[in-house]
């Protein structure tokens, strides 16, 4: 499935926002990702539960809410990414879920999933969106660790410098694939985002950079398989089944 992207036209929200240098690298982390296929797994798989999820969201009745809506999801696409591991391993894509937090990692970068609070709306609030936890604090330092922003630090040749030792890989390792869902058309909509945090006291950013990956349209929303009506005679029940 591929989506449209709309925020640039609608000026609701910049599109790829971010540091340069970030941003390069992360349009270029969405591209290899996506010619692998992963992004496309992955969309497809965000699409498929929430429009699912939507279609059986029940407040009046059950009780649902935002949070059992989003959680769920989360749940869903958990169980689905990693019932599909083995098939990816082939194509060097490792899926699994160290801590209960679902990873997929592939030529040294790791990619995390994060479902923005429905505040944020049709597209996140880079500046407020918080993804909290001992494995986004991890995430964030490493980035940290391996990159200078631009403005920062520099080398020589005019690369950033890395904050480790120069034995050890420098660069960014995490990007976090961050997605929306709307509960009244059931359209969803994703991005890539660097995680950061560089040590600072108070905290600042918590996004180094992010990049549009898919904005779906109403058109666009994947309707479930229908189920077939099968009809069992009660002869073949037995006669317990039919008193």
């Amino acid at each position: 499935m591929s989506g449209t992207w709309e925020t640039e036209r609608s000026g609701a929200r910049p599109s790829r926002w971010g540091d340069a240098g970030a941003v390069a690298w992360l349009r270029e982390m969405r591209d290899r990702w996506r010619a692998v296929g992963v992004l496309g797994l992955l969309e497809d798989a965000v699409a498929a539960v929430w429009e699912r999820n939507v279609a059986r969201h029940d407040p009046r009745v059950a009780g649902d809410t935002a949070l059992t809506l989003g959680l769920t999801s989360s749940e869903n696409l958990r169980s689905r990414l990693l019932a599909v591991a083995p098939e990816w391993a082939e194509r060097e894509v490792r899926i699994a879920a160290p801590w209960n937090s679902l990873v997929l990692a592939h030529e040294g970068v790791t990619l995390h999933l994060m479902k923005a609070p429905p505040q944020h709306g049709p597209a996140p609030d880079w500046a407020v969106l918080r993804w909290q936890g001992e494995v986004r604090a991890a995430a964030a330092e490493q980035n940290g660790a391996g990159y200078v922003p631009a403005g920062g630090q520099l080398t020589l040749d005019g690369l950033p410098a890395p904050r480790h030792p120069l034995d050890e890989p420098a660069g960014l390792r995490h990007v976090v694939l961050v997605w929306t869902g709307d509960p009244a058309t059931a359209t969803t909509a994703g991005w890539l985002a660097v995680p950061w945090e560089d040590g600072a006291e108070p905290p600042g950013r918590a996004w180094l950079a992010a990049t549009p990956v898919w904005s779906h349209g109403p058109d666009d929303v994947p309707a479930p398989a229908p189920v077939p009506a099968v009809s069992i005679p009660f002869s073949a029940l037995g006669d317990d089944a039919v008193r």
